[in-house]
């Protein structure tokens, strides 16, 4: 039995392999231009190659499910679901932000930490985790942050954030988060797998994006006068 940890959340994928026992095998990452992600299997396939396994051996799967970005989140879920069509395989969706946070292997006396992404539109995103005897879990607090409503920063013991995101992070929020901000360069798809391994209620097409699809009216086709 193998159990598979994927993130596609933004452009990097982050892709683990654990054995039965919660041996840690492989865990890669990879970053995908845009509108590239039809390798994604490509590169999934030669990494569990170097193992003498395929995606075939997979019999369990956790998969990022966000905050991240609309796209990424869709593909990921569409790509784990394909893979497991018509087969007895484990799926199950797993928060972004709680790998993110358990990777970091804070101290017992942090309960409660804030997750954030760079939104774009000089604002952030946050998403709060509490924390459980299984990893950090969804707190239910999940905001778009301005420059001006920053006071909810002042509730969490740490904010966490991708070294990608740090610059944005610090220009925006400032005081707010000095001395409290911890980044991490990747998020580590093996704490997809390790957090609160006995929970499969939450389902591949249930993700959270840092910001909802917008519906945009379709124009009116513009008339091309054609020559008689």
């Amino acid at each position: 039995m193998y159990k598979a940890g994927f993130d596609y959340s933004w452009q990097e994928a982050s892709f683990a392999l654990c054995d039965a026992q919660g041996n840690l095998l492989l865990e890669e990452y990879h970053v995908f231009p845009p509108r590239n992600a039809s390798g994604l299997t490509g590169w999934m396939s030669e990494l569990l190659a170097r193992h003498q396994l395929a995606l075939n051996d997979i019999s369990e799967w956790s998969v990022g499910s966000g905050p991240g970005s609309f796209t990424g989140l869709r593909v990921a879920a569409s790509l784990v679901m394909g893979l497991c069509f018509g087969r007895e395989i484990r799926r199950r969706a797993v928060s972004t932000a709680s790998a993110m946070a358990d990777s970091l292997k804070l101290p017992a006396a942090i309960q409660r930490v804030l997750v954030l992404f760079d939104g774009h539109r000089d604002e952030l995103l946050g998403y709060g985790l509490d924390r459980t005897p299984a990893g950090f879990v969804p707190s239910g607090y999940h905001e778009v942050l301005s420059r001006g409503s920053l006071s909810a920063l002042a509730d969490f013991e740490v904010l966490i954030g991708l070294e990608k995101d740090a610059a944005r992070i610090r220009e925006i929020a400032g005081d707010q988060a000095a001395g409290k901000l911890q980044t991490i360069p990747h998020i580590q798809a093996s704490f997809l797998i390790s957090n609160c391994p006995d929970d499969f209620s939450r389902k591949l097409t249930d993700p959270v994006y840092l910001r909802p699809a917008v519906f945009v009216e379709p124009r009116i086709p513009r008339q091309i006068a054609v020559p008689q």
